[in-house]
């Protein structure tokens, strides 16, 4: 087991990319702590990890929210002692207008759950990493951080920060063998994206929405399992910071699980 006696705390993790990567860090041995604002989703989630024999704490919290963040940091470290890995997967798409549209509490909580919490859980992790000598980071981001696609421009700007949030932190803390790159899982077959493909053209456009539906009807969207593997990988290896992309960048590193 690549993880055993290993703590790694996965925000987002009712559903989708963060419900998979739980569960196959339990797989290979950690102890998890999941949190969410949908305690059902969370207990679904930790029902399959129990299953397997893992070992997981709930917590029910808002990551964009400083003393929930230091909570949820306080309880993992007083129940598991540590923690050895953070995935800030959280994440909200909208909103899905123009930018001149977007009201300033819409701009707001978008940067809070995609970017902020970031910083917050980040934050609050590292001087448990540097007391330890040791700590991976994983932020999930998306290609959309960096190309132009309306009406996704509030999450394409949350996801840009927070790749350039990624690079800063790993050339910061290196000298503490602290590890921090960016996983982009390109695009998966989750609840989010059909979330998205439920705008419609006429939030999305015609073309946006065409393309969505299209990679769905050709069966090219990835299984968030599948991803899930490279999360595992970016816990594991210390060949790697500062870097950023889906599974096909991290081959050069030596992943070989997509």
């Amino acid at each position: 087991m690549k993880l055993k006696g290993k703590v790694a705390l996965v925000t987002g993790a009712g559903r989708g990319l963060g419900r998979a990567s739980a569960i196959a860090m339990a797989h290979e041995g950690a102890d998890l702590v999941i949190v969410s604002r949908t305690p059902a989703e969370l207990e679904e989630t930790a029902r399959v990890i129990m299953d397997g024999g893992g070992t997981v704490v709930i917590l029910e919290a808002d990551v964009g929210r400083s003393a929930e963040v230091r909570q949820m940091v306080d309880t993992a470290v007083e129940t598991f002692g540590s923690i050895d890995i953070l995935m800030n997967n959280a994440a909200i798409i909208g909103p899905l207008k123009h930018l001149y549209e977007v009201e300033e509490g819409e701009w707001d909580r978008a940067f809070a759950i995609n970017l902020k919490a970031a910083f917050l859980l980040s934050k609050e992790v590292i001087p448990h990493m540097i007391r330890q000598g040791s700590g991976k980071i994983i932020n999930v981001t998306t290609g959309m951080g960096e190309i132009v696609m309306p009406p996704f421009g509030t999450y394409s700007v949350t996801k840009a920060g927070l790749i350039h949030l990624t690079r800063i932190m790993a050339e910061e803390l290196k000298v503490y063998n602290i590890r921090v790159n960016g996983l982009d899982p390109a695009v998966m077959d989750t609840g989010m994206q059909e979330e998205i493909r439920g705008f419609g053209p006429a939030v999305l456009g015609e073309e946006v929405f065409e393309r969505f539906l299209a990679m769905k009807e050709r069966g090219e969207l990835l299984s968030p399992d599948r991803v899930a593997r490279l999360a595992v990988f970016l816990a594991t290896t210390d060949r790697v910071t500062g870097e950023n992309g889906t599974e096909n960048h991290y081959r050069k590193f030596g992943y070989t699980g997509g």
